[in-house]
C-alpha cells in the first residue's frame, strides 16, 4: 500500500510530521468501492530547556454556579481555581467568569503577580451557587476578556479559555451546532477553549462540541475530587501545546464522497474537504480515518488525492504548512480489487477508529431520542464492521462489543452511561488519555446487563 511522509517546509517553526497510507488503493471500475485514508500527524517535541522561561498564558476560567453545582461540586472547582492561581507565574494573565442564569466577572485579565493572585484569590472564595444554566453566555463572557487581554498584549501569549460545568445549557443558546459555530469562530481569533464535564448529568454533545471545534480538549471530572486533578493537567497540557489550529485539507477526485471517522470537525465545498484537528501536545500523534466512496470509472484510470496540512504556533499567528502529500487510486475489474491484500497496519487503525465512532454516533442518537435510527445504525455499521475485520487479528473484543451494544442502543441509556460511552469513544478517537486518576471499565461495564441464558 501507498505510505507518503511529510514534515514542516517552514525552517525557522516546529517541525510537525504528516503520514498518509491506503488501505487498499484499487478501485471497482463499477463503482461503490469503498476505501480508507488514514493520516498520521505526529507534533514536534518541546526543545526548549526547562529553564526557558516559557510563553505568557492568557488563561479564562469559566466556573457553572448554577443551583446544581451547590455544595462539594462547587467548592472542588474553587479548590481548583484556587490551584489554577497558585500554578501561574507573574507573566501570565488570568480572567475569572462565573454563570448560573446570569453571567458574573469576576476577574478581567489580571496580572498574575503577588498582588493579582491576592485579588484572584478573594475573587474565587465568595463563590456561591444560584439559579439556571446559561452556559452560552458565562462561556462568551469568559472568552471576551481573554480576548480583551489579548487585544491589549504587547507580548505573544497562549489564549485560552477553560470551562467547567455540571449541566446541560438551559438557558440561552443551546444548540451545540450553535455552540460549535462560536467556538469556531474564536478559535479562528486566536481564542481556544477546552471543557470539563463535572458529574454525572452535563451534556457531553454540548461540551463536546465547543472542545472540539475551539481546537482545545474535552475532560470528565465525575467526583468532586478529580476537578483540580483534571483542571491542573489540562492547564499542563495546554502549556506542552506545540501546535494549535491543526487543519488538514484534501483535494479529492471528481465524485468522491469522504466522511470522517471520529469526532472532529469536518466541512466539504466543491472537491474541498477540511478537517479540524485542534491542538497537539508535544510529541504527540493523532490517527485520523477518512472513509472514501468512488463512483465508476474506467480500466487503469488514475485518481489523485493531495493531503495538506496548515496550523498555528501556540498564540502565534503565522499559518505554518508541510508538503502537500499526493497519493493515487487506479481503477480495476472487480476480481483484481477483490484479490488485493490489505496494508494490515493500515486496516488495524481503521478498525480501532471505526469501532470508536460507531459507538460515539450510535450513543449521540440515542441521547437525543432518536432510537430507531440509533439501533438501525448500529446494527448496519455492526455488519460492515464484521466483515472489514475478517481475517484482522486482534479484532475480537471489538466486534464482541458492537454484537452486544447495538441491540441496546434502541433503549435510552441512563445519562451516566451514556456519558462514559461518550467520552471513552471521544478519547480513543483522539488518541488522549483519560485523565481522571479512578479508571474506569470498559465499554461493556457501561452497557445493560444481557439476559440470562435459557436452556433449550
Amino acid at each position: 500500500m501507498m505510505t507518503i511522509h511529510s514534515d514542516s517546509t517552514n525552517p525557522n517553526s516546529a517541525r510537525l510530521e504528516l503520514s498518509a497510507r491506503l488501505d487498499r488503493d484499487c478501485v471497482n471500475i463499477g463503482g461503490g468501492s469503498v476505501r480508507y485514508l488514514v493520516i498520521n500527524a505526529k507534533a514536534p517535541v518541546d526543545q526548549a530547556p526547562a529553564q526557558t522561561a516559557r510563553q505568557p498564558l492568557n488563561l479564562g476560567l469559566v466556573i457553572d454556579a448554577s443551583g446544581s453545582m451547590s455544595g462539594p461540586p462547587l467548592e472542588a472547582a474553587k479548590s481548583a481555581a484556587m490551584g489554577v492561581i497558585e500554578s501561574l507565574r507573574p507573566s501570565d494573565h488570568l480572567s475569572v467568569v462565573s454563570f448560573g442564569t446570569q453571567a458574573l466577572m469576576h476577574l478581567d485579565g489580571v496580572r498574575m503577580d503577588e498582588l493579582g493572585q491576592q485579588a484572584a484569590a478573594r475573587a474565587i472564595r465568595p463563590l456561591s451557587s444560584r439559579d439556571s444554566t446559561d452556559l452560552c453566555a458565562g462561556w462568551l463572557m469568559g472568552c471576551e476578556c481573554v480576548a480583551r487581554r489579548q487585544a491589549a498584549a504587547q507580548r505573544t501569549a497562549r489564549n485560552h479559555v477553560i470551562l467547567l460545568s455540571d449541566g446541560h445549557a438551559n438557558q440561552g443558546e443551546c444548540n451545540p451546532e450553535v455552540l460549535k459555530r462560536h467556538a469556531h469562530e474564536l478559535r479562528q481569533r486566536g481564542v481556544l477553549t477546552s471543557t470539563v464535564g463535572i458529574g454525572t448529568g452535563y451534556s457531553p454533545v454540548q461540551l463536546q462540541a465547543i472542545a472540539e471545534a475551539g481546537g482545545g480538549r474535552m475532560h470528565d471530572a465525575e467526583r468532586p475530587e478529580e476537578i483540580i486533578e483534571i483542571v491542573l493537567a489540562e492547564l499542563s497540557e495546554t502549556l506542552c501545546t506545540t501546535v494549535e489550529s491543526l487543519e488538514l485539507d484534501l483535494q479529492l477526485p471528481p465524485g468522491v464522497k469522504a466522511e470522517v471517522y471520529g469526532t472532529a470537525h469536518s466541512t466539504r465545498s466543491d472537491d474541498r474537504f477540511n478537517v479540524l484537528l485542534g491542538s497537539m501536545t508535544s510529541g504527540a500523534k493523532r490517527n485520523l480515518v477518512i472513509k472514501l466512496t468512488f463512483q465508476a470509472g474506467f480500466q487503469d484510470q488514475r485518481m489523485p488525492l493531495k493531503v495538506a496540512a496548515r496550523w498555528r504556533s501556540p498564540g502565534g499567528t503565522a499559518v505554518l504548512s508541510c508538503s502537500p502529500l499526493d497519493l493515487e487510486f487506479r481503477y480495476a475489474p472487480a476480481a483484481a480489487c477483490v484479490s488485493q491484500s490489505r496494508d494490515q497496519e493500515t486496516a488495524r487503525t481503521v478498525a480501532e477508529q471505526w469501532h470508536a465512532h460507531i459507538m460515539h454516533r450510535t450513543m449521540t442518537l440515542n441521547q437525543d431520542g432518536q432510537f430507531e435510527a440509533a439501533e438501525e445504525f448500529a446494527q448496519r455499521e455492526s455488519r460492515y464492521f464484521e466483515k472489514y475485520c475478517k481475517g484482522l487479528p486482534g479484532m475480537e473484543q471489538f466486534t464482541r462489543e458492537l454484537d452486544r451494544f447495538a441491540p441496546s442502543a434502541g433503549v435510552l441509556y441512563q445519562v451516566s452511561d451514556a456519558k462514559e460511552v461518550l467520552l471513552r469513544s471521544y478519547k480513543s478517537s483522539r488518541g488522549e488519555e483519560d485523565r481522571r486518576s479512578v479508571k474506569r471499565g470498559g465499554y461493556e461495564a457501561f452497557m445493560p446487563p444481557q439476559p440470562p441464558q435459557t436452556t433449550p
